[in-house]
């Protein structure tokens, strides 16, 4: 239990100083409003927009894995409220809020004006955010990596489609969806054995 308030903490802090230095760089380098980063105001729709997005996420990326046969035993999990309820919140105010902010919000965005192409956007956006999420521990997989670049397509192609360019329905698809493979997924799992 240590271990994990220890980590939890610590990916904590390390979202939020990402996520305060970009912020501190887009609003007191670049001089822009957050709304240049798709920061907008929060409508009912974007949440549900969101909601919906992340569970097509979840469909698209775990269905076929089901279909190849992945075992996911090793991710059971017993239900724990006090887990569900801490993980769900970082699920969405870290990871979801803060990744989005800088890959979608920024980096696919700078990337666009850099090569005018939004499918070369997305690729270098898919093979950043996999080189974020790759760590010397994890070897490379076919599963992690149609994961990330399923996720990244369905976010950046969402994100270009819309009118009004917010990340909230982007943070809520991500937060869901990571909720749903972190916490939900190994519940249900841990369920079906017992």
């Amino acid at each position: 239990m240590q271990t994990f308030i220890i980590n939890l903490l610590t990916g904590v802090l390390m979202y939020f100083i990402f996520g305060g230095v970009l912020i501190f760089y887009v609003r007191k380098i670049e001089k822009v409003p957050l709304s240049s980063l798709g920061l907008k105001k929060i409508h009912l729709s974007d949440i549900a927009k969101g909601l919906v997005l992340g569970i097509c996420m979840f469909i698209a990326q775990q269905i076929p894995l089901l279909i190849l046969k992945m075992d996911y035993s090793a991710y059971a999990m017993a239900p724990d409220p006090v887990y569900i309820i801490i993980m769900s919140l970082y699920c969405f105010l870290c990871v979801g809020f803060v990744e989005e902010l800088i890959f979608r919000g920024f980096i696919l965005q700078k990337t666009l004006v850099i090569c005018h192409s939004k499918t070369v956007s997305i690729l270098v956006n898919i093979l950043l955010f996999y080189a974020v999420h790759f760590f010397p521990a994890m070897r490379f997989s076919f599963g992690e990596f149609y994961n990330i670049a399923v996720n990244v397509l369905f976010l950046g192609i969402f994100f270009f489609k819309s009118k009004d360019k917010t990340l909230i329905p982007l943070i809520v698809a991500h937060g869901f969806y990571d909720t749903l493979t972190s916490v939900v997924l190994p519940i249900i799992i841990y369920g079906l054995a017992h």
